[in-house]
């Protein structure tokens, strides 16, 4: 989350974290009664998301420049007073088998300051290529609620003849002002969020309660933001990347902040590995580098916001890439941020199992030391690794660097830029605020889709005030949900080997 009004903070934030006592509620719940996280039997309602054509640029190395190139076809939907509103985060392609192939598959997308967990599902065919886009059909429900849902990682088990079946959705949960819910007194909640587990639901179980599995230690009577969880399923290893929007903007962030809740990027190793039924870590800890030192904040560099499991050794299946994208500072013009590529392995097995950190090398430093100008940073959002583990696409949220970014996976180099998601909505300034996707640049049946946040002013960026009086209209902005199709690109696709 990024957010500029350091009073609104002061009032709502350091105060309740000294004199209110922490308590926990039942924000995170299923959709329904009889509603299921994969979408059973909950409420529907078919919605349009608009055709919408965005730039393409690709860089060139020599001039250090980028160079428009094309367009390519997105779809869009803006939230609305009774949904999302101003605010979305990280969605997530669940990757279901379709008949149809080349149809968008079912998408969760994490409504954060209204506490929902959507899922779009059943899409139309886009038009073929050469052809005036026209709008997506899909059916959209709301499947769960959580505390500030930010991401979220589908978890799975093994069934008895060998296949895998879904057991329900890890949920980052982030509250940086520590109350949820802000429209009712007493809040619903008053804790700082933490990763918590919404399982299918089931007629042998009834209704889905959620578990919170992280955090595990003195933290969990109050909490911890967190931004990302991402997983490396065939290891059981987790990571939870804990991060708040003012990580290393002074005077909020200070040595008081960072000894009581410093910004650290956690591993959690599930117990049985992702195949029990309601996961817990059995073990949760910081991340330490290959120098002994913990991953967490850093003075100008920030903390890990984003991160993505990146390719798994194909001689060791227990070594594996994090992607790591550091951002800091709460403003939305300029800041910092920065990428590695930090190598893992996992080692010992069952109640023994950890983490241990190989190395990690800078990653992606045409787009965060080029691609703006100097003295300006792009401002380092989430990351996906594509399916030919060849390309990895970077979101951006800044005003300088705003839009997703393609970059080669073996040497960081920057080969594609897609930009004008900020101009969809006239009058508001539209940021990235999660990214996934399905497929790869050029083939059909290949998605990108983006979660976004809004506000109006760089200079004062605040998307959490709600729709409805004492604020007038003329203050409201919409959060977008973008789906980009990568098989649209035109006038072809040139993905450049670097």
């Amino acid at each position: 989350m990024v957010l500029s009004n350091f009073c609104l903070f002061l009032v709502t934030g350091l105060v309740p974290y000294f004199i209110v006592k922490p308590t926990s509620g039942e924000v995170c719940i299923a959709g329904g009664k009889l509603c299921s996280v994969d979408g059973t039997g909950c409420d529907a309602k078919t919605v349009e998301f608009m055709p919408y054509s965005m730039s393409v640029s690709s860089w060139d190395n020599v001039t250090k420049k980028a160079r428009l190139t094309g367009q390519i076809t997105s779809y869009a939907i803006t939230g609305k007073a009774d949904t999302w509103q101003m605010y979305l985060h990280g969605p997530l392609i669940r990757r279901k088998k379709f008949d149809n192939s080349l149809a968008m598959p079912s998408v969760y997308v994490f409504a954060t300051f209204t506490n929902q967990i959507y899922l779009f599902e059943n899409f139309t065919m886009p038009v073929a290529s050469g052809q005036p886009a026209q709008p997506l059909q899909a059916i959209q429900k709301v499947v769960g609620r959580a505390e500030a849902p930010s991401t979220g990682h589908i978890l799975y088990r093994k069934t008895g003849n060998g296949s895998k079946e879904e057991t329900g959705l890890l949920v980052a949960e982030g509250q940086p002002f520590y109350m949820s819910n802000i429209d009712t007194w007493p809040p619903h909640e008053v804790n700082m969020g933490g990763v918590e587990f919404l399982p299918l639901w089931a007629p042998d179980r009834g209704p889905a309660n959620c578990t919170k599995i992280f955090p595990t230690d003195w933290h969990w009577q109050k909490g911890q933001v967190v931004n990302t969880v991402n997983c490396h399923d065939a290891t059981g290893i987790c990571f939870f990347s804990v991060w708040k929007f003012f990580d290393d903007q002074s005077p909020i962030w200070n040595k008081a902040v960072e000894v009581l809740d410093n910004d650290c990027l956690y591993f959690c190793v599930l117990n049985a590995g992702s195949d029990a039924a309601v996961p817990n870590c059995s073990k949760s800890a910081v991340v330490i580098d290959e120098h002994g030192h913990p991953i967490c904040h850093t003075h100008g560099v920030g903390a890990v916001h984003g991160l993505e499991v990146g390719n798994t050794d194909p001689e060791d299946p227990t070594k594996f890439d994090l992607l790591l994208v550091f951002t800091g500072k709460a403003t939305i013009d300029n800041g910092e941020s920065s990428m590695l590529k930090v190598t893992v392995q996992a080692t010992g097995t069952g109640d023994s199992r950890s983490l241990q950190v190989l190395g990690s090398k800078k990653f992606g430093m045409d787009l965060f030391q080029h691609y703006a100008p100097k003295g300006w940073d792009v401002g380092g959002d989430h990351a996906w690794v594509d399916e030919t583990g060849k390309y990895v696409w970077v979101s951006c949220f800044r005003s300088h660097g705003v839009g997703v970014h393609m970059l080669d996976y073996e040497t960081g180099a920057l080969i594609h830029s897609i930009t004008g998601l900020h101009e969809y909505v006239p009058g508001q300034y539209t940021y990235t605020a999660g990214i996934h996707g399905i497929g790869t640049l050029g083939k059909p049946g290949s998605y990108l889709v983006i979660a976004t946040c809004s506000c109006h002013n760089l200079k004062m960026c605040i998307p959490t005030v709600p729709w409805h009086w004492p604020v007038p209209s003329n203050m409201w902005t919409t959060g977008v949900f973008f789906i980009i199709d990568l098989s649209s690109m035109t006038p072809g696709v040139q993905v450049i080997q670097v």
